[in-house]
């Protein structure tokens, strides 16, 4: 199994356990409940290790947001526009 397969198994597992479809609390509750998993994930790691992690982590925001924008019209034709308001 390939490194991009084992990624791949993970997300629909995540993607799973996240449906989109519970409002804007829901959003709420599942953006809180990733950064206090990737907070976990990060104290497992060296201080250096975080810091380079984290680094990248601000660094990937803009290809989140391009991504994003990509996936758009299929996300929202599954579930519909979501609001955090």
């Amino acid at each position: 199994m390939t490194d991009s397969d084992r990624v791949d198994q993970l997300l629909e597992r995540i993607l799973e356990a996240i449906k989109p479809d519970q409002g804007a609390d829901g959003f709420h509750d599942i953006f809180t409940a990733l950064k206090a998993a990737i907070s976990f994930q990060m104290a497992l790691l060296c201080p250096d290790c975080r810091r380079r992690l984290a680094r990248q982590l601000r660094s990937d925001i803009p290809a989140m947001i391009t991504r994003a924008t990509q996936l758009q019209r299929e996300a929202q034709e599954e579930y519909g526009e979501q609001h955090l308001h």
